[in-house]
């Protein structure tokens, strides 16, 4: 079984790469490396110091201000009340029983977690590329709403002239043929009237 000092210790390296990585993935800051400090820091001092940086981490990040003022207005999501007459705390026996049973995994957990550190941080170049493409990417932005309007201003005139083509040209030219289709017959009618005329007064 490790001894608890390194446990300690290795618990606190864990700690602190993982708060330099938070940090980086929400301001993008590099931190100091703690191990090229020319001092070596106690547990205690290494605890005030996560405390220091976790404190100023969210005071300069919106998101983690959020969370905290929630946990503060609603304190039951991240703390339920334990039900009545149910203690939550195990006795003497049953932590032990759960330290001894867990112990073999201590050494395989570490060791994955160590190996964290072998992971390649993002190089900054590619982020500083995109903080300068930001400008182009608003303007084409924009280009891209002010092509939007337009296509949609186009539309509707197109829709319009598609209306108007069919009432003039459909409606009108069916309105057309109707009439001259009534005055041909009535054409035709009074043509026929006039025959039957014509014919009864020969035959007088």
């Amino acid at each position: 079984m490790p001894d608890l000092d390194d446990v300690a210790y290795q618990t606190l390296e864990l700690l602190e790469s993982r708060l330099r990585r938070v940090a980086f993935v929400l301001d993008g800051g590099l931190q100091q490396d703690e191990s090229k400090q020319k001092r070596a820091l106690s547990v205690p001092e290494r605890i005030q110091k996560l405390e220091d940086a976790l404190q100023n981490l969210s005071s300069k990040t919106a998101l983690i201000s959020e969370v905290q003022r929630l946990k503060s207005r609603y304190p039951q999501l991240t703390d339920p009340s334990p039900a009545k007459g149910v203690s939550l705390d195990p006795g003497p026996a049953e932590q032990l029983a759960m330290i001894l049973t867990e112990a073999p995994s201590f050494p395989t957990t570490a060791s994955q977690l160590n190996s964290l550190h072998d992971l390649p941080v993002p190089p900054t170049e590619n982020f500083a590329v995109l903080a300068a493409l930001q400008p182009r990417i608003v303007e084409a932005e924009r280009r891209q709403l002010a092509q939007a309007v337009e296509i949609s201003e186009l539309r509707k005139r197109n829709g319009a002239l598609i209306l108007r083509w069919h009432e003039v040209f459909i409606l009108g030219q069916g309105r057309c043929w109707a009439e001259w289709d009534t005055r041909v017959r009535k054409a035709e009618q009074l043509v026929r009237r006039r025959e039957i005329r014509i014919s009864k007064e020969n035959e007088a």
